[in-house]
């Protein structure tokens, strides 16, 4: 006769038993992370700001801008039109990740150039100086976060150049850019 108890032997192959379907489902959710676990290659998407550019175009009562030719490595992340509707100011914000990992976006509209400024830069922004560029003049502006804003008026419309970007690229972003249709 057997002197193991029949609990202690349930006990032992209960465990085991437990094991054996946990493992499946261990493999399983291993596999998902993996799966769906952020790559270490770039996380910055990029995004084609045309269609948003057209369609200011479309409802805008100034001249809408473009980036026109960025050297390599500057890469547009996002873009919008507001607002969305006809009639009101339209504001068109196109952002991107520059060549040195850093922010820098184009903001213009049609916003009176105290709001817009307020809206974009804070109501502690600095003027500094102005700076000649493509055979325009740049107001120069040092925001609150100690961040540069270059920022030009006509008559109908206010242009915003800022981020965290350093001025030498914020330069060439202000310099670069065009009207959509031209």
């Amino acid at each position: 006769m057997s002197t193991q108890s029949p609990t202690s032997r349930r006990r032992g192959s209960s465990a085991l038993d437990m094991a054996r379907s946990l493992a499946p489902l261990t493999v399983l959710i291993l596999v998902m992370v993996w799966l769906y676990s952020p790559s270490e290659a770039d996380p910055v998407r990029e995004i084609d700001p045309a269609p948003t550019l057209e369609y200011a175009e479309s409802i805008a009562d100034f001249e809408v801008l473009t980036a026109g030719d960025l050297p390599p490595g500057w890469r547009p992340t996002s873009a919008r039109v507001e607002p969305l509707t006809d009639g009101g100011p339209v504001v068109v914000t196109v952002g991107f990740v520059t060549p040195s990992q850093q922010f820098a976006e184009v903001v213009h509209g049609s916003v009176q150039e105290e709001q817009l400024l307020l809206d974009v830069l804070g109501e502690s922004a600095t003027e500094t100086g102005e700076i000649s560029l493509d055979g325009g003049t740049w107001r120069d502006l040092l925001t609150a976060d100690s961040e540069q804003a270059l920022v030009r008026s006509t008559t109908d419309s206010t242009v915003i150049v800022t981020g965290s970007a350093g001025s030498d690229e914020l330069r060439v972003l202000a310099a670069a850019l065009r009207p959509v249709g031209g």
